[in-house]
Protein backbone atom coordinates (compact mmCIF):
# COMPACT_ATOMS: atom_id res chain seq x y z
CA UNK A 1 0.00 0.00 0.00
CA UNK A 2 1.24 3.44 -1.06
CA UNK A 3 1.57 6.14 1.01
CA UNK A 4 -1.24 8.18 -0.33
CA UNK A 5 -3.43 5.19 -0.40
CA UNK A 6 -2.98 4.84 3.56
CA UNK A 7 -3.98 8.10 4.53
CA UNK A 8 -7.11 8.38 2.35
CA UNK A 9 -8.14 4.85 3.99
CA UNK A 10 -7.40 6.28 7.33
CA UNK A 11 -9.06 9.63 6.89
CA UNK A 12 -11.90 7.60 4.72
CA UNK A 13 -12.54 5.44 7.90
CA UNK A 14 -12.84 8.27 9.85
CA UNK A 15 -15.36 9.65 7.65
CA UNK A 16 -17.70 5.88 7.67
CA UNK A 17 -20.99 5.50 8.61
CA UNK A 18 -22.52 4.61 11.97
CA UNK A 19 -24.00 1.03 11.03
CA UNK A 20 -19.90 0.13 10.49
CA UNK A 21 -19.22 1.75 13.74
CA UNK A 22 -21.85 0.03 15.62
CA UNK A 23 -21.52 -3.69 13.63
CA UNK A 24 -17.63 -3.14 14.40
CA UNK A 25 -18.59 -2.11 18.10
CA UNK A 26 -20.39 -5.80 18.48
CA UNK A 27 -17.39 -7.64 17.16
CA UNK A 28 -15.41 -5.58 19.82
CA UNK A 29 -17.53 -6.35 22.92
CA UNK A 30 -17.89 -10.34 21.85
CA UNK A 31 -13.87 -9.89 21.68
CA UNK A 32 -14.72 -8.57 24.79
CA UNK A 33 -16.38 -10.94 26.49
CA UNK A 34 -14.26 -14.12 24.82
CA UNK A 35 -11.31 -12.29 27.12
CA UNK A 36 -13.34 -12.27 30.08
CA UNK A 37 -14.04 -16.36 30.31
CA UNK A 38 -11.03 -16.48 29.08
CA UNK A 39 -9.62 -14.45 32.65
CA UNK A 40 -11.81 -16.54 34.33
CA UNK A 41 -10.90 -20.22 33.16
CA UNK A 42 -7.14 -18.65 33.71
CA UNK A 43 -8.05 -18.14 37.40
CA UNK A 44 -9.75 -14.96 37.78
CA UNK A 45 -8.34 -10.73 38.17
CA UNK A 46 -5.85 -11.75 40.22
CA UNK A 47 -3.39 -12.75 36.97
CA UNK A 48 -2.33 -10.18 34.48
CA UNK A 49 -4.38 -11.43 31.89
CA UNK A 50 -6.67 -8.58 32.83
CA UNK A 51 -4.79 -6.38 30.47
CA UNK A 52 -5.99 -8.13 27.50
CA UNK A 53 -8.80 -6.36 28.25
CA UNK A 54 -7.79 -3.00 28.31
CA UNK A 55 -5.72 -3.89 24.88
CA UNK A 56 -9.68 -4.36 23.58
CA UNK A 57 -10.51 -0.79 24.90
CA UNK A 58 -7.92 1.03 23.57
CA UNK A 59 -8.00 -0.57 20.49
CA UNK A 60 -12.01 0.25 20.17
CA UNK A 61 -11.18 3.90 21.16
CA UNK A 62 -8.87 4.04 18.47
CA UNK A 63 -11.20 3.26 15.35
CA UNK A 64 -14.47 4.32 17.45
CA UNK A 65 -13.67 7.01 18.93
CA UNK A 66 -13.78 8.85 22.18
CA UNK A 67 -17.82 7.75 23.03
CA UNK A 68 -17.04 4.29 21.29
CA UNK A 69 -13.75 3.87 23.72
CA UNK A 70 -15.90 4.91 26.87
CA UNK A 71 -18.82 2.68 26.09
CA UNK A 72 -15.66 -0.14 25.52
CA UNK A 73 -14.47 1.00 28.60
CA UNK A 74 -17.77 0.17 30.81
CA UNK A 75 -18.62 -3.08 29.08
CA UNK A 76 -14.96 -4.56 29.62
CA UNK A 77 -15.18 -2.60 33.25
CA UNK A 78 -18.65 -4.84 34.06
CA UNK A 79 -17.17 -8.14 32.20
CA UNK A 80 -14.17 -7.66 34.96
CA UNK A 81 -16.34 -6.37 37.38
CA UNK A 82 -19.11 -7.78 40.71
CA UNK A 83 -19.49 -10.83 39.10
CA UNK A 84 -15.71 -11.78 37.95
CA UNK A 85 -13.97 -13.38 41.29
CA UNK A 86 -10.39 -12.41 42.34
CA UNK A 87 -9.35 -16.05 42.43
CA UNK A 88 -11.78 -18.66 40.89
CA UNK A 89 -10.04 -21.35 42.54
CA UNK A 90 -11.47 -20.47 45.64
CA UNK A 91 -13.97 -18.14 44.24
CA UNK A 92 -13.12 -14.90 46.39
CA UNK A 93 -14.83 -11.95 44.91
CA UNK A 94 -13.28 -8.68 44.29
CA UNK A 95 -13.52 -5.85 46.42
CA UNK A 96 -15.74 -3.34 45.74
CA UNK A 97 -13.38 -0.25 45.36
CA UNK A 98 -11.13 -2.57 43.23
CA UNK A 99 -13.37 -3.25 40.26
CA UNK A 100 -15.06 0.03 40.47
CA UNK A 101 -11.56 1.61 39.84
CA UNK A 102 -11.08 -0.52 37.25
CA UNK A 103 -14.49 0.74 35.92
CA UNK A 104 -13.70 3.77 36.10
CA UNK A 105 -10.46 3.85 34.63
CA UNK A 106 -11.13 1.52 31.18
CA UNK A 107 -13.93 4.38 30.77
CA UNK A 108 -11.02 7.30 30.86
CA UNK A 109 -8.02 5.15 29.14
CA UNK A 110 -11.43 4.27 26.70
CA UNK A 111 -12.37 7.89 26.23
CA UNK A 112 -8.56 9.73 25.90
CA UNK A 113 -7.76 6.64 23.45
CA UNK A 114 -10.56 7.79 21.16
CA UNK A 115 -9.80 11.90 21.62
CA UNK A 116 -5.96 10.97 20.79
CA UNK A 117 -6.64 9.24 17.43
CA UNK A 118 -9.17 11.82 16.53
CA UNK A 119 -7.06 14.34 17.21
CA UNK A 120 -4.11 12.89 15.14
CA UNK A 121 -6.99 12.35 12.27
CA UNK A 122 -7.30 15.60 12.03
CA UNK A 123 -3.77 16.72 11.55
CA UNK A 124 -3.22 14.02 9.02
CA UNK A 125 -6.34 14.95 7.32
CA UNK A 126 -5.04 19.47 7.64
CA UNK A 127 -1.86 17.91 7.17
CA UNK A 128 -3.00 15.87 3.46
CA UNK A 129 -5.39 18.65 2.51
CA UNK A 130 -2.49 20.89 2.65
CA UNK A 131 0.44 19.03 0.73
CA UNK A 132 -1.60 16.66 -1.28
CA UNK A 133 -4.65 18.89 -2.60
CA UNK A 134 -4.64 21.91 -4.14
CA UNK A 135 -6.29 24.57 -1.62
CA UNK A 136 -8.26 26.63 -4.24
CA UNK A 137 -9.79 23.56 -6.31
CA UNK A 138 -9.54 21.23 -3.61
CA UNK A 139 -8.50 18.64 -6.45
CA UNK A 140 -4.87 16.88 -5.92
CA UNK A 141 -2.09 18.26 -6.35
CA UNK A 142 1.61 17.73 -7.98
CA UNK A 143 2.48 15.73 -4.88
CA UNK A 144 0.11 13.42 -4.72
CA UNK A 145 0.27 12.46 -8.88
CA UNK A 146 3.73 11.30 -8.30
CA UNK A 147 3.44 9.40 -4.94
CA UNK A 148 -0.01 7.30 -5.77
CA UNK A 149 -0.17 3.85 -6.85
CA UNK A 150 -2.60 3.57 -9.62
CA UNK A 151 -3.41 0.61 -12.11
CA UNK A 152 -3.22 2.02 -15.40
CA UNK A 153 -4.44 0.23 -18.83
CA UNK A 154 -2.20 0.19 -21.50
CA UNK A 155 -4.18 3.14 -23.93
CA UNK A 156 -4.02 5.45 -21.30
CA UNK A 157 -2.02 9.39 -21.22
CA UNK A 158 -1.34 11.53 -19.08
CA UNK A 159 -1.95 15.50 -20.97
CA UNK A 160 -0.57 18.06 -19.22
CA UNK A 161 -2.03 22.20 -19.71
CA UNK A 162 -1.21 25.32 -18.60
CA UNK A 163 -2.72 28.38 -19.43
CA UNK A 164 -0.60 31.46 -20.47
CA UNK A 165 -0.85 34.84 -18.87
CA UNK A 166 -1.89 33.82 -15.47
CA UNK A 167 0.25 36.06 -13.93
CA UNK A 168 -1.25 38.74 -16.68
CA UNK A 169 -4.72 38.00 -15.49
CA UNK A 170 -3.88 38.52 -11.34
CA UNK A 171 -2.20 41.68 -12.20
CA UNK A 172 -4.98 43.21 -14.33
CA UNK A 173 -8.32 41.70 -13.47
CA UNK A 174 -7.44 40.10 -9.59
CA UNK A 175 -6.89 37.80 -7.54
CA UNK A 176 -10.64 36.91 -6.96
CA UNK A 177 -10.45 36.69 -10.31
CA UNK A 178 -8.30 34.53 -11.37
CA UNK A 179 -9.21 32.45 -8.20
CA UNK A 180 -12.61 31.96 -9.79
CA UNK A 181 -11.50 31.30 -13.49
CA UNK A 182 -9.25 28.32 -12.11
CA UNK A 183 -12.29 27.13 -10.12
CA UNK A 184 -14.50 27.38 -13.06
CA UNK A 185 -11.64 25.48 -15.46
CA UNK A 186 -11.41 22.62 -13.13
CA UNK A 187 -15.18 22.09 -13.32
CA UNK A 188 -15.14 21.48 -16.90
CA UNK A 189 -12.06 18.82 -16.32
CA UNK A 190 -13.82 17.20 -13.70
CA UNK A 191 -17.10 17.21 -15.35
CA UNK A 192 -15.39 15.81 -18.38
CA UNK A 193 -12.66 13.43 -17.69
CA UNK A 194 -13.67 12.25 -13.95
CA UNK A 195 -15.54 8.80 -14.43
CA UNK A 196 -19.70 8.90 -13.77
CA UNK A 197 -18.96 5.59 -12.05
CA UNK A 198 -19.31 6.05 -8.27
CA UNK A 199 -17.67 2.44 -7.56
CA UNK A 200 -14.70 3.89 -9.83
CA UNK A 201 -12.69 6.24 -7.42
CA UNK A 202 -9.47 7.30 -9.46
CA UNK A 203 -8.72 10.14 -9.38
CA UNK A 204 -8.09 11.72 -13.50
CA UNK A 205 -8.12 15.74 -12.94
CA UNK A 206 -4.80 16.89 -10.83
CA UNK A 207 -4.28 20.58 -10.12
CA UNK A 208 -0.17 20.52 -10.18
CA UNK A 209 0.23 24.12 -9.93
CA UNK A 210 -1.80 27.56 -9.63
CA UNK A 211 -2.32 27.17 -14.03
CA UNK A 212 -1.26 24.08 -14.61
CA UNK A 213 -3.62 21.04 -14.56
CA UNK A 214 -2.89 17.58 -15.49
CA UNK A 215 -5.55 15.00 -16.90
CA UNK A 216 -5.34 10.85 -17.60
CA UNK A 217 -7.45 9.94 -20.04
CA UNK A 218 -7.45 6.76 -22.68
CA UNK A 219 -6.90 6.84 -26.24
CA UNK A 220 -10.60 7.08 -26.84
CA UNK A 221 -11.48 10.01 -25.40
CA UNK A 222 -8.78 12.15 -26.37
CA UNK A 223 -10.53 13.57 -29.74
CA UNK A 224 -14.22 13.57 -28.29
CA UNK A 225 -12.93 15.23 -25.07
CA UNK A 226 -10.75 17.98 -25.68
CA UNK A 227 -13.34 18.93 -28.26
CA UNK A 228 -15.60 18.79 -25.40
CA UNK A 229 -13.40 21.05 -23.85
CA UNK A 230 -12.91 23.53 -26.35
CA UNK A 231 -16.88 24.15 -26.76
CA UNK A 232 -17.25 24.26 -23.26
CA UNK A 233 -14.68 26.49 -22.98
CA UNK A 234 -16.29 28.69 -26.15
CA UNK A 235 -19.91 28.39 -24.38
CA UNK A 236 -19.46 29.65 -20.73
CA UNK A 237 -17.21 32.87 -22.46
CA UNK A 238 -21.04 32.82 -25.18
CA UNK A 239 -22.93 33.10 -21.65
CA UNK A 240 -20.60 34.93 -20.08
CA UNK A 241 -19.61 33.01 -17.57
CA UNK A 242 -15.81 33.59 -18.23
CA UNK A 243 -14.23 36.92 -19.36
CA UNK A 244 -12.26 35.94 -22.26
CA UNK A 245 -11.20 32.48 -24.07
CA UNK A 246 -8.32 30.93 -22.25
CA UNK A 247 -4.99 30.62 -24.00
CA UNK A 248 -3.15 27.76 -23.37
CA UNK A 249 -1.04 24.61 -24.67
CA UNK A 250 -1.39 20.97 -23.88
CA UNK A 251 1.26 18.80 -24.20
CA UNK A 252 0.46 14.49 -24.18
CA UNK A 253 2.75 11.39 -23.03
CA UNK A 254 1.56 7.61 -23.04
CA UNK A 255 1.94 6.50 -20.09
CA UNK A 256 5.09 4.61 -19.53
CA UNK A 257 7.55 4.94 -16.87
CA UNK A 258 6.98 6.41 -13.21
CA UNK A 259 4.30 9.16 -12.58
CA UNK A 260 7.11 11.37 -11.87
CA UNK A 261 8.80 10.63 -15.79
CA UNK A 262 5.30 10.75 -17.64
CA UNK A 263 4.97 13.96 -15.83
CA UNK A 264 8.33 15.27 -17.16
CA UNK A 265 7.93 14.15 -20.53
CA UNK A 266 4.47 15.98 -20.68
CA UNK A 267 5.15 19.01 -19.74
CA UNK A 268 8.48 18.82 -22.29
CA UNK A 269 5.40 17.90 -24.91
CA UNK A 270 4.03 20.81 -23.56
CA UNK A 271 6.91 23.23 -23.70
CA UNK A 272 7.59 22.67 -27.11
CA UNK A 273 3.26 23.02 -28.29
CA UNK A 274 4.04 26.02 -26.97
CA UNK A 275 7.30 26.99 -28.55
CA UNK A 276 5.69 26.17 -32.28
CA UNK A 277 2.34 27.07 -31.25
CA UNK A 278 0.47 23.85 -31.67
CA UNK A 279 -2.42 23.12 -29.92
CA UNK A 280 -0.87 20.47 -28.64
CA UNK A 281 1.95 18.17 -28.86
CA UNK A 282 2.86 14.09 -28.01
CA UNK A 283 6.06 13.58 -26.31
CA UNK A 284 8.43 11.74 -28.78
CA UNK A 285 11.99 11.11 -27.10
CA UNK A 286 13.47 13.49 -29.91
CA UNK A 287 12.60 16.35 -27.58
CA UNK A 288 14.20 15.68 -24.29
CA UNK A 289 17.17 14.86 -26.59
CA UNK A 290 16.68 18.05 -27.91
CA UNK A 291 16.26 19.78 -24.59
CA UNK A 292 19.15 18.06 -23.11
CA UNK A 293 21.34 19.18 -25.99
CA UNK A 294 20.45 22.54 -25.60
CA UNK A 295 21.03 22.26 -21.43
CA UNK A 296 24.10 20.64 -22.24
CA UNK A 297 25.28 23.87 -24.51
CA UNK A 298 24.39 26.32 -22.14
CA UNK A 299 26.70 24.58 -19.45
CA UNK A 300 29.68 25.52 -22.04
CA UNK A 301 29.08 28.95 -22.31
CA UNK A 302 31.45 30.15 -20.16
CA UNK A 303 34.01 28.26 -21.49
CA UNK A 304 32.88 29.02 -24.68
CA UNK A 305 33.32 32.99 -23.86
CA UNK A 306 36.69 32.25 -22.03
CA UNK A 307 37.87 30.12 -25.26
CA UNK A 308 37.18 32.68 -27.77
CA UNK A 309 34.71 30.40 -29.54
CA UNK A 310 32.23 32.96 -30.17
CA UNK A 311 32.21 35.65 -32.79
CA UNK A 312 29.98 37.90 -34.17
CA UNK A 313 28.49 37.87 -37.76
CA UNK A 314 27.47 41.66 -39.87
CA UNK A 315 24.24 41.46 -41.33
CA UNK A 316 24.09 44.82 -43.91
CA UNK A 317 20.92 47.21 -43.50
CA UNK A 318 20.63 49.34 -46.80
CA UNK A 319 19.18 53.15 -47.41
CA UNK A 320 16.37 52.41 -49.82
CA UNK A 321 17.15 56.53 -50.58
CA UNK A 322 20.46 56.42 -51.14
CA UNK A 323 21.40 53.01 -51.75
CA UNK A 324 24.38 53.47 -49.06
CA UNK A 325 25.02 50.59 -46.56
CA UNK A 326 23.24 52.65 -43.04
CA UNK A 327 24.73 50.33 -40.73
CA UNK A 328 24.67 46.32 -39.92
CA UNK A 329 23.19 44.03 -37.61
CA UNK A 330 25.85 42.07 -35.00
CA UNK A 331 24.64 38.58 -34.93
CA UNK A 332 26.42 35.75 -32.52
CA UNK A 333 27.40 32.89 -33.36
CA UNK A 334 29.45 30.21 -31.91
CA UNK A 335 32.20 27.85 -33.55
CA UNK A 336 32.06 24.68 -30.80
CA UNK A 337 35.48 22.77 -30.81
CA UNK A 338 33.31 19.05 -30.94
CA UNK A 339 30.12 20.16 -32.86
CA UNK A 340 31.20 22.92 -35.43
CA UNK A 341 29.08 25.66 -36.24
CA UNK A 342 25.82 26.10 -33.78
CA UNK A 343 23.33 28.28 -34.82
CA UNK A 344 21.83 30.40 -32.27
CA UNK A 345 18.37 29.59 -32.22
CA UNK A 346 20.14 26.43 -30.72
CA UNK A 347 21.37 28.14 -27.54
CA UNK A 348 20.05 31.57 -27.39
CA UNK A 349 16.05 30.77 -26.80
CA UNK A 350 17.28 28.84 -24.00
CA UNK A 351 19.55 30.84 -22.12
CA UNK A 352 17.39 34.08 -22.32
CA UNK A 353 15.63 32.25 -19.25
CA UNK A 354 18.39 32.41 -17.52
CA UNK A 355 21.20 35.06 -15.86
CA UNK A 356 23.52 33.41 -17.97
CA UNK A 357 22.36 36.20 -21.03
CA UNK A 358 23.42 39.27 -19.40
CA UNK A 359 27.01 37.51 -19.41
CA UNK A 360 26.28 37.27 -22.87
CA UNK A 361 24.64 40.17 -24.05
CA UNK A 362 27.83 42.17 -22.31
CA UNK A 363 30.37 39.95 -24.13
CA UNK A 364 28.15 41.04 -27.83
CA UNK A 365 28.14 44.69 -27.12
CA UNK A 366 31.71 44.64 -26.41
CA UNK A 367 33.06 43.09 -29.01
CA UNK A 368 30.73 44.73 -31.40
CA UNK A 369 32.00 47.79 -29.62
CA UNK A 370 35.79 47.19 -30.41
CA UNK A 371 35.34 45.72 -34.04
CA UNK A 372 32.95 49.03 -35.01
CA UNK A 373 35.93 50.93 -33.65
CA UNK A 374 38.09 49.01 -35.61
CA UNK A 375 36.21 49.34 -38.92
CA UNK A 376 36.71 53.25 -38.59
CA UNK A 377 40.58 52.73 -39.68
CA UNK A 378 39.05 51.23 -42.80
CA UNK A 379 37.22 53.89 -43.38
CA UNK A 380 33.80 52.81 -42.74
CA UNK A 381 31.73 54.32 -40.39
CA UNK A 382 28.14 52.90 -39.73
CA UNK A 383 25.70 52.30 -37.32
CA UNK A 384 25.42 48.58 -35.80
CA UNK A 385 22.33 47.09 -33.79
CA UNK A 386 22.38 44.17 -31.39
CA UNK A 387 19.71 42.33 -30.19
CA UNK A 388 18.88 42.39 -26.47
CA UNK A 389 15.63 40.83 -24.50
CA UNK A 390 13.20 42.92 -22.70
CA UNK A 391 14.13 41.93 -19.33
CA UNK A 392 18.18 43.16 -19.91
CA UNK A 393 16.34 46.82 -19.18
CA UNK A 394 15.83 45.80 -15.66
CA UNK A 395 19.17 44.81 -15.21
CA UNK A 396 21.02 48.57 -13.82
CA UNK A 397 24.40 46.92 -15.12
CA UNK A 398 23.68 47.02 -18.63
CA UNK A 399 23.47 51.39 -17.85
CA UNK A 400 26.61 51.03 -16.18
CA UNK A 401 29.04 49.15 -18.69
CA UNK A 402 27.44 51.32 -21.74
CA UNK A 403 28.73 54.32 -19.60
CA UNK A 404 32.20 52.74 -19.01
CA UNK A 405 32.70 52.53 -22.38
CA UNK A 406 31.79 56.00 -22.96
CA UNK A 407 34.35 56.84 -20.79
CA UNK A 408 36.79 54.83 -23.16
CA UNK A 409 35.75 57.00 -26.15
CA UNK A 410 34.01 54.08 -27.93
CA UNK A 411 31.04 55.38 -30.39
CA UNK A 412 28.24 54.71 -28.14
CA UNK A 413 25.82 57.01 -30.34
CA UNK A 414 26.28 54.60 -33.12
CA UNK A 415 24.77 51.64 -30.98
CA UNK A 416 21.18 50.69 -31.70
CA UNK A 417 19.71 48.03 -29.00
CA UNK A 418 16.92 45.88 -30.60
CA UNK A 419 14.08 44.53 -28.42
CA UNK A 420 12.74 41.58 -29.25
CA UNK A 421 8.68 41.66 -29.49
CA UNK A 422 8.46 38.04 -28.20
CA UNK A 423 8.93 38.97 -24.82
CA UNK A 424 5.66 39.95 -22.39
CA UNK A 425 6.25 43.30 -20.15
CA UNK A 426 5.41 43.24 -16.56
CA UNK A 427 5.22 47.16 -16.52
CA UNK A 428 5.52 49.44 -18.94
CA UNK A 429 6.73 52.77 -17.29
CA UNK A 430 9.53 51.12 -15.70
CA UNK A 431 10.81 49.88 -18.85
CA UNK A 432 10.33 53.21 -21.07
CA UNK A 433 11.90 54.62 -18.56
CA UNK A 434 15.00 52.44 -18.43
CA UNK A 435 15.12 53.11 -22.14
CA UNK A 436 15.12 56.79 -22.10
CA UNK A 437 18.26 56.41 -19.65
CA UNK A 438 20.37 54.67 -22.20
CA UNK A 439 18.66 56.92 -24.96
CA UNK A 440 20.04 60.07 -23.17
CA UNK A 441 23.56 58.35 -23.91
CA UNK A 442 22.80 58.48 -27.69
CA UNK A 443 21.26 55.24 -27.83
CA UNK A 444 18.17 54.01 -30.50
CA UNK A 445 16.26 51.42 -29.76
CA UNK A 446 14.13 49.26 -32.61
CA UNK A 447 11.02 47.33 -32.13
CA UNK A 448 12.43 43.75 -34.14
CA UNK A 449 10.02 41.34 -35.52
CA UNK A 450 7.26 43.85 -35.87
CA UNK A 451 3.92 42.03 -36.04
CA UNK A 452 4.90 38.52 -34.28
CA UNK A 453 4.66 38.62 -30.78
CA UNK A 454 2.46 40.43 -28.18
CA UNK A 455 0.94 44.06 -28.52
CA UNK A 456 2.90 45.41 -30.82
CA UNK A 457 0.22 48.82 -30.77
CA UNK A 458 0.85 48.91 -27.30
CA UNK A 459 4.54 48.54 -27.19
CA UNK A 460 4.95 51.86 -30.32
CA UNK A 461 2.51 53.49 -28.21
CA UNK A 462 4.04 53.03 -25.13
CA UNK A 463 7.27 52.87 -25.77
CA UNK A 464 9.96 55.16 -26.88
CA UNK A 465 10.99 53.54 -30.31
CA UNK A 466 12.74 54.86 -32.85
CA UNK A 467 12.76 52.25 -35.33
CA UNK A 468 10.24 49.45 -36.49
CA UNK A 469 11.47 46.42 -37.97
CA UNK A 470 9.15 44.02 -40.69
CA UNK A 471 9.55 40.62 -39.70
CA UNK A 472 10.21 38.50 -42.76
CA UNK A 473 7.14 36.71 -42.97
CA UNK A 474 5.53 39.92 -43.83
CA UNK A 475 8.19 40.72 -46.73
CA UNK A 476 8.30 37.28 -48.04
CA UNK A 477 5.00 37.64 -49.88
CA UNK A 478 4.70 41.22 -51.36
CA UNK A 479 5.60 40.55 -54.70
CA UNK A 480 2.36 38.48 -55.19
CA UNK A 481 0.01 39.07 -52.02
CA UNK A 482 -2.07 42.25 -52.31
CA UNK A 483 -2.65 41.81 -48.86
CA UNK A 484 0.19 41.65 -47.48
CA UNK A 485 1.39 44.51 -49.43
CA UNK A 486 -1.80 46.48 -47.43
CA UNK A 487 -0.45 45.18 -44.34
CA UNK A 488 3.16 46.70 -44.90
CA UNK A 489 2.11 49.78 -46.55
CA UNK A 490 -0.04 50.41 -43.68
CA UNK A 491 2.69 49.38 -40.96
CA UNK A 492 4.92 52.17 -42.80
CA UNK A 493 2.31 54.42 -42.54
CA UNK A 494 2.32 54.20 -39.04
CA UNK A 495 5.64 53.76 -38.40
CA UNK A 496 6.03 57.33 -39.59
CA UNK A 497 2.53 58.83 -38.13
CA UNK A 498 4.31 58.05 -34.75
CA UNK A 499 7.84 59.50 -36.11
CA UNK A 500 9.69 56.33 -36.80
CA UNK A 501 11.43 55.07 -39.60
CA UNK A 502 10.71 51.54 -40.77
CA UNK A 503 13.08 48.30 -41.43
CA UNK A 504 11.96 46.16 -43.99
CA UNK A 505 13.97 42.81 -42.97
CA UNK A 506 13.71 39.20 -45.09
CA UNK A 507 14.45 40.97 -48.89
CA UNK A 508 15.42 39.01 -51.22
CA UNK A 509 14.63 40.44 -54.47
CA UNK A 510 15.36 43.52 -56.50
CA UNK A 511 11.19 43.29 -57.41
CA UNK A 512 10.70 43.48 -53.10
CA UNK A 513 12.70 46.12 -53.05
CA UNK A 514 11.37 48.30 -55.77
CA UNK A 515 8.16 47.75 -54.00
CA UNK A 516 8.93 48.58 -50.52
CA UNK A 517 11.41 51.73 -52.34
CA UNK A 518 7.73 52.96 -53.89
CA UNK A 519 6.16 52.59 -50.19
CA UNK A 520 8.30 55.17 -48.72
CA UNK A 521 10.54 51.99 -46.48
CA UNK A 522 13.36 53.86 -45.08
CA UNK A 523 15.72 50.80 -44.59
CA UNK A 524 16.08 47.19 -46.21
CA UNK A 525 18.18 43.94 -44.96
CA UNK A 526 18.40 40.77 -46.71
CA UNK A 527 19.88 38.33 -48.78
CA UNK A 528 19.47 40.37 -51.74
CA UNK A 529 22.29 42.41 -50.50
CA UNK A 530 24.48 40.08 -48.65
CA UNK A 531 24.24 37.39 -46.14
CA UNK A 532 25.40 37.71 -42.33
CA UNK A 533 29.63 37.71 -42.94
CA UNK A 534 32.47 37.75 -40.49
CA UNK A 535 34.37 41.15 -39.47
CA UNK A 536 36.91 40.23 -42.44
CA UNK A 537 34.29 39.47 -45.12
CA UNK A 538 32.29 42.03 -44.31
CA UNK A 539 35.33 45.24 -44.56
CA UNK A 540 35.79 43.17 -48.15
CA UNK A 541 32.01 43.40 -49.01
CA UNK A 542 31.60 47.35 -47.75
CA UNK A 543 34.62 48.36 -50.48
CA UNK A 544 33.27 45.74 -52.96
CA UNK A 545 29.80 47.11 -52.43
CA UNK A 546 30.93 50.71 -52.59
CA UNK A 547 32.59 50.58 -55.73
CA UNK A 548 29.49 49.13 -57.23
CA UNK A 549 27.13 51.69 -55.94
CA UNK A 550 30.10 54.60 -57.30
CA UNK A 551 30.18 52.63 -60.39
CA UNK A 552 26.16 52.59 -61.05
CA UNK A 553 25.87 55.98 -59.93
CA UNK A 554 27.78 57.21 -62.83
CA UNK A 555 25.68 55.73 -65.07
Amino acid sequence: MDVITGIEKIITWNKTSLVRKILLMIFIVSIQLLIAFFIFYSGGTKNSYVYLELSAIIIGGFVLGPFGGAFLGITGGFFLGPFMPADTTTMLMQEKASWLFRLFFYIFTGYISGVVIEYLLNIIDRLSSITLYNPVTKLPNKNYFENMARDYHPDEHIAVIKFEEYPKMIENLGLDYAKDFIHKISDIFVKIFNKKDVNDKQQNVFHLEEDKFAIIFSDSEMKDNFKVVYKTFYKAIKEKNMAYFPSYFIGINPWSGSNTEVLQKAEIARRSARKNLNFYEVYYPELSEHLNKNFDLSLEIPRAINNREFFLTYHPKINLKSGEVEGVEALIRWSHPEKGLIPPDAFIPYIEKTSMINTVTEWVIKTAFSEIKNMEKEDININFSVNIPLKILENPKIKKYIEAYKRKSLPIHRLELEILERDSIDSFKKTASAMDDLKKMGINFSLDDYGTGYSTLSYMQKLPFDIIKIDRMFIKDIETNERMRALVQSTIDIGHTLGMDVVAEGVETIKSVEILQNMGCDFAQGYHYAKPMTYLEFIRWHKDYNSTEKLASNF
